[in-house]
């Protein structure tokens, strides 16, 4: 079997842990939208049930951000060698592109989201 690449195994590990954050964190957003679509149409339950989740909702979110841009930072190092050279050999450049497209775009439109039920969730926490 040889000598084990430990660099390998960190750098593989990492980049499937980034992942699975952006996945949290996308998930964490989607509850969040979820129940603030229903705090804006129900009542005052609703609200509530909004204004109660979100603390943990946030304390969530903001561990997948760190681990997004912590983690990102051996994964840009080590792109090339562990991304991109592989995906060209494969013939998957274009899928490689999509997937980081899709990432960026679930970061970018899920920021925009917290950003609004966040407002939603504090003004219910001031008023409840």
């Amino acid at each position: 079997m040889g000598d084990i690449n430990w660099v390998s195994i960190v750098i593989i590990i990492n980049n499937y842990f980034h992942d699975l954050a952006s996945g949290l964190l996308l998930s964490s957003a989607v509850i969040l939208w979820v129940l603030g679509r229903r705090a804006e149409q129900g009542g005052v339950s609703e609200r509530r049930a909004l204004a109660q989740a979100y603390p943990a909702l946030i304390k969530f979110a903001r561990v997948a951000f760190i681990w997004i841009i912590l983690g990102g930072i051996p994964r840009v190092i080590f792109f090339n060698q562990y991304e991109l050279i592989p995906a060209g050999q494969n013939g998957i450049i274009p899928a490689l592109i999509v997937k980081h497209v899709f990432m960026v775009s679930v970061i970018v439109i899920g920021g925009m989201a917290w950003r609004r039920m966040a407002r939603l969730a504090k003004s219910e926490a001031m008023t409840g």
